[in-house]
């Protein structure tokens, strides 16, 4: 019956949760959903990880490639950036090109990593104006339930953590590549750059926010995947975004920039317990 009833009068539906200060599914306003984390779960990349916020779900994979740096960049490496939302990921998508959304969520993920400088690109030059390293940085959602931009940073960053640079040789004079992958350094991750998405229900009386909303929740407030996005490093903003819906206070926005900064603590316990858990594994 409540899910006929959701059916038919969504935004009632949703109306009645939310005045007796409770969502449909269950959380507080200020409650997350549960993150379940796995690295190196990609045999066939360099490095990767799964992660499931609720029920969203990412998978991302990291191949290394070497090129020649930009000639306005001669000391910089490169990190690109690639989110693929499929058409089985939401009755939303269909088949053929990349959708407005993911092409949305893929600049705004690179804006994130850039902004918030957890990678140096200098870190992955090896020969200036001859040689550096190309990370590709592909996620893939299986399941898009809300929060889409979270899921994405946590597998990306989970990824960047495991991963190895190879040893490399370059002959200056022959101009020979000698890649030793028995010889590997740790990528330098400077920090870890966390996203916070919020739903903002304009209420009577003041504005609402709802973290880590779901795809049903982002719809009801208006907003093409999440409304507002605020991203922290090391306890510090480093950008946010806003998309569609209704515009938060100043208020609301200075509670949400809050609940960013404590959320970034309880991530980073996730990802560095799987870490630790995986290297546990690995070394048995």
């Amino acid at each position: 019956m409540a899910e006929i009833y959701k059916l038919i009068h969504p935004l009632k539906y949703f109306n009645d949760y939310i005045s007796r200060n409770i969502r449909p599914d269950g959380r507080k306003f200020t409650e997350q959903r549960n993150i379940k984390l796995n690295v190196n779960s990609l045999k066939t990349a360099d490095a990767s990880a799964v992660v499931k916020c609720g029920n969203t779900t990412i998978v991302c994979g990291i191949k290394l490639e070497l090129a020649t740096p930009k000639a306005e960049e001669p000391n910089q490496g490169f990190l690109v950036t690639n989110v693929e939302l499929p058409a089985l990921c939401s009755s939303k998508y269909k088949p053929g090109p990349p959708s407005d959304h993911a092409q949305v969520t893929n600049c705004l993920v690179s804006d994130i990593i850039v902004n918030s400088k957890s990678v140096d690109l200098k870190d992955l030059c090896i020969v200036p104006d001859k040689l550096a390293w190309v990370l590709y940085c592909d996620m893939v959602c299986l399941d898009n339930d809300g929060s889409l931009v979270d899921a994405c940073i946590i597998a990306l960053m989970a990824s960047l953590k495991t991963l190895s640079l190879p040893s490399v040789t370059y002959d200056c004079e022959t101009e020979e590549i000698t890649v030793d992958e028995n010889n590997k350094t740790p990528l330098k991750v400077h920090g870890m750059p966390v996203a916070t998405s919020f739903a903002v229900y304009k209420a009577l009386e003041s504005d609402m926010l709802l973290m880590d909303p779901s795809t049903y929740e982002e719809d009801m407030c208006g907003g093409i995947g999440a409304n507002f996005v605020v991203c922290c490093n090391n306890g510090l903003l480093c950008g946010t975004q806003k998309f569609g819906g209704s515009n938060p206070s100043t208020e609301c926005q200075e509670e949400a920039l809050k609940m960013a900064k404590h959320r970034v603590k309880l991530v980073e316990q996730v990802i560095e317990k799987c870490i630790k858990n995986n290297e546990i594994a690995m070394s048995r």
